[in-house]
């Protein structure tokens, strides 16, 4: 970049305080589309860093770290910092189904949203479910909410060939964090409950729950648990249709991936999963093992997958657009909250 491009340019701080969350990081290679960079400059920035950092005059940060009660200093903080033009605040954790799984108060969890918030210029939904939440547990002012529905360029996945059914059991595939949000071991469960003449599941990632979900697919010859793929594409050739069995769900890239590749989906109705699917998928009720199972009997049965695979692809036509176009969007706003329509 020349000195005069990048004069030009506005500076984009991305302020993250773990580089290894998998779903964020993925997020955040979308600000390196060269729709995002005619004419914004994006530097990711850790937490930890961010005291040592030259902040450009016009500058805008955006904040993609899980808030807590003991964040909220660090937004106070940054609300101070000369040069900085306004803050926006990715919700990328927040959603009625993590308040329903993981919160005992209730009330003080809202309180401390509704104090964060406060402290940003503008707050970013990832999916309609967590907009609507927002909007109707009263946490985020409408005038400082956007919805931007997550996406990235799947381009890579375009090309798989659909996948017809063939001999031998439905090959089932399910990844990500080996984490309680994700719920693989309600998904085995439920494969305990399913004949291995009928399908097979192969569980990929990483995370502490590894040694959990081992000793849940001890006993189950047909579910197998394996480390983290280098290709999404090489692993999704193989599978015939991808399983979701998240407990919350923000949005869920693995479902946008999944869709592009041309394979349906058994997706809890969850939070950003909702919107996911459709014609071409199954879905169940969260945390129900029983259901899990009800769906994957029905893909079982199912003799339409290719035609299934179709309807997923054509559904993420357009998000990764539309994503770049709002984004471009929100950051050529001007600063005042009351200039932004929600």
């Amino acid at each position: 970049m020349t000195p005069t491009d990048h004069a030009r340019t506005r500076p984009v701080l991305h302020i993250v305080n773990d580089c290894s969350l998998g779903g964020v990081m993925l997020a955040l290679k979308n600000f390196e589309h060269p729709v995002l960079n005619e004419c914004f400059e994006h530097r990711i920035v850790n937490l930890s860093d961010l005291n040592k950092t030259r902040i450009r005059p016009g500058s805008i940060m955006v904040i993609h770290f899980t808030v807590s009660w003991i964040s909220l200093y660090r937004l106070i903080d940054m609300r101070r910092r000369s040069g900085l033009q306004r803050t926006i605040l990715v919700e990328h954790s927040y959603t009625q189904g993590f308040e329903e799984n993981c919160v005992q108060n209730r009330s003080r969890f809202r309180m401390m949203l509704r104090l964060a918030y406060s402290l940003v210029d503008q707050i970013v939904a990832v999916s309609d479910a967590q907009y609507a939440w927002l909007l109707k547990a009263k946490l985020a002012n409408r005038n400082k909410l956007f919805l931007i529905p997550q996406a990235r360029d799947c381009s890579d996945l375009l090309a798989l060939p659909l996948k017809g059914r063939e001999d031998g059991p439905l090959r089932l595939g399910a990844y990500g964090r080996f984490h309680d949000q994700k719920g693989f071991d309600i998904l085995i469960k439920a494969m305990a409950r399913i004949n291995p003449a009928i399908a097979c599941l192969e569980i990929v990632g990483y995370g502490d729950q590894r040694e959990i979900l081992e000793g849940l697919a001890a006993s189950l010859p047909h579910v197998q648990i394996q480390p983290p793929f280098k290709s999404a594409a090489t692993f999704l050739n193989d599978i015939d249709v991808v399983c979701i069995p998240s407990r919350w769900e923000a949005f869920g890239l693995v479902g946008a991936e999944a869709r592009a590749a041309g394979r349906p989906l058994i997706a809890a109705q969850i939070d950003g999963l909702k919107a996911q699917t459709g014609a071409h998928s199954w879905q169940h009720r969260p945390n129900d093992p029983d259901d899990i199972r009800r769906a994957i009997l029905q893909a079982a049965n199912a003799n339409d997958l290719p035609a299934r695979g179709m309807r997923a692809r054509l559904h993420v036509s357009g998000e990764f657009s539309d994503m770049l176009r709002h984004w471009t969007g929100l950051l050529k706003r001007q600063s005042s909250p009351s200039d932004v329509e929600a």
